[in-house]
């Protein structure tokens, strides 16, 4: 009996003790506790805010945007001027999509400078997706084959051609036809036997491929009995790399266009 009673006099004792130093640890720490969860539900008001406030602004953005495709589909309408007036105040993704369709318009315009102007445009914006700016860096390539060098067109689209880009093929092709433009056979036909190798090109793109490879392999060196390499008489291409000096201009050279884009 004793025993117990001592036993329930300490425990009495410790449990005073524990709701002394809660009490001392709290008197200490209390107003920082206070402060933190003051802080975090000010926090998570403001993210919950945010969001809802970007959520309204691409809602906004979006009926816009329709708004915009709507009039710029009525008879003699403006339609590059359209764009070009609601990508001024569009959040980042819907301008790029509107100067998109802008230089879709020059280019059916034939205003081929502005079109390039506009695509370009969207190939800077570093606020847009990458899968847009390297659409649009494409698009631009494609009206420069014949108004630049084939090195310049490396210089911006030879990173997109690599077997993890979305945009390999239609990258390829536009380097393909620039290098054979200035009569660089070799690096014309490693771009176009790429996309012939690529087993998601689509038909349109391979069957382009296939064509600009017969035209090619004429120029280029083939291997003899004797191995021995000859080179057929109106070769001029010594390029054995995608990137080499510029040889002259053929202005006699046929011109391929690129007749599917991609979208």
């Amino acid at each position: 009996m004793r025993r117990q009673f001592l036993a329930d006099i300490f425990r009495e004792v410790d449990d005073e003790l524990r709701r002394d130093g809660a009490q001392q640890l709290w008197d200490k720490y209390g107003i920082y506790v206070i402060g933190i969860a003051v802080s975090i539900v000010a926090v998570t008001s403001a993210v919950v805010g945010w969001n809802a406030y970007q959520s309204a602004q691409a809602e906004d953005a979006s009926v816009a945007f329709l708004e915009a495709n709507v009039e710029a589909a009525q008879e003699g309408a403006d339609t590059a001027a359209i764009y070009a007036e609601f990508a001024e105040g569009a959040p980042a993704g819907y301008a790029a999509l509107a100067r998109l369709r802008e230089a879709a318009s020059l280019t059916t315009a034939g205003d081929v400078e502005a079109a390039i102007a506009a695509y370009e445009k969207v190939a800077g914006d570093t606020g847009a997706e990458d899968i847009l700016r390297d659409l649009a860096s494409i698009k631009a390539g494609t009206l420069l084959v014949g108004r630049t060098s084939y090195d310049d067109l490396a210089g911006r689209l030879l990173s997109l051609t690599g077997p993890g880009e979305a945009w390999r093929n239609p990258a390829r092709e536009v380097l393909g036809l620039a290098a054979y433009r200035e009569q660089k056979y070799r690096a014309a036909r490693i771009f176009f036997q790429e996309i012939v190798d690529d087993p998601t090109s689509t038909p349109g793109v391979r069957d382009r491929a296939h064509v600009m490879i017969a035209l090619i392999d004429p120029h280029v060196p083939t291997a003899t009995p004797d191995n021995s390499s000859e080179v057929s008489e109106d070769s001029s291409s010594t390029d054995d790399a995608p990137v080499a000096e510029a040889a002259p201009i053929d202005e006699t050279a046929p011109r391929a266009e690129t007749s599917e884009e991609a979208e």
